[in-house]
């Protein structure tokens, strides 16, 4: 599945209606030749209007093809956004194009290889800090679910911060996530498996287990809670003087009471 001579490649062009297609791509992991036997194959099919349908799975030539529909001028934005340029950056430059009769692929291509972080570094980090602020109403649940044994309040709450406060900081840091199959391992590897956060984040999710006897919901819940001052330890130089501020310290000082008065 290299090049447009590949008869897969064929089949699955063959298949489209040119009409109203700005061009296809070949992205994931057929696109960076990492391919195993339970991969999928996945397209992105460019276009000025997004059709009702616009993702879908499909069986075609008895492989499983995922079909993306993108707005390219929506992949334009997504380099100005640090959230979206962390996911956008590595797949635009790694992707295969199989059909570009004008070159607007290959534009938005060039685009991606000529990106630089440094340009969005003030937006990433209002962006983190914003995420951290609102993770506040989380830890908030996550104290009261502990107080209560409320396991299903702390489960939830700790999902929650733990899929906010990995974005923030992956966004924050400026990772490049190649791979949504390396995305935990691109953190670890940045913070350090021995780092307070990544203890904390692997505690959260339930990676490691914890100490025995302790109920999961509760290991988890009071993970959260250290992922949540980890990552404003992370961000303490970004908050001060921040909007946000007092609601990041308030939360702080909520969870810190918390330890303190909770039985173990």
């Amino acid at each position: 599945m290299k090049s447009l001579d590949d008869p897969f490649i064929q089949s699955l062009l063959a298949q489209f209606d040119p009409a109203g297609i700005i061009g296809i791509a070949l992205v994931g992991s057929y696109s960076r030749n990492q391919q195993g036997s339970h991969s999928d194959v996945d397209l992105d099919i460019f276009v000025d209007v997004l059709p009702d349908e616009s993702y879908t799975l499909r069986i075609l030539d008895g492989k499983l093809v995922s079909l993306k529909y993108i707005r390219l001028r929506d992949e334009y934005a997504a380099l100005q956004d640090p959230e979206q340029a962390i996911w956008a950056v590595p797949g635009l430059r790694r992707m295969k194009i199989l059909l570009d009769e004008k070159k607007e692929i290959a534009n938005l291509q060039q685009a991606a290889f000529d990106f630089k972080w440094e340009e969005l570094q003030a937006a990433a980090n209002d962006y983190a800090v914003t995420e951290l602020m609102g993770c506040a109403e989380e830890a908030q649940k996550i104290i009261g679910g502990l107080l209560q044994e409320n396991e299903s309040k702390v489960m939830y709450a700790s999902w929650g911060i733990f899929k906010n406060l990995t974005a923030a900081a992956a966004a924050q840091a400026g990772l490049m996530i190649e791979s949504e199959n390396l995305y935990f391992s691109t953190m670890q590897a940045h913070f350090g498996n021995d780092h307070p956060w990544t203890r904390a984040f692997r505690l959260c999710f339930g990676m490691d287990t914890g100490e025995p006897g302790v109920p999961a919901y509760k290991i988890r819940g009071r993970a959260a809670l250290d992922l949540y001052e980890q990552t404003a330890h992370l961000f303490g130089e970004i908050i001060a003087n921040n909007r946000h501020q007092e609601v990041i310290e308030a939360a702080l000082q909520s969870i810190a009471s918390c330890k303190q008065n909770m039985p173990a």
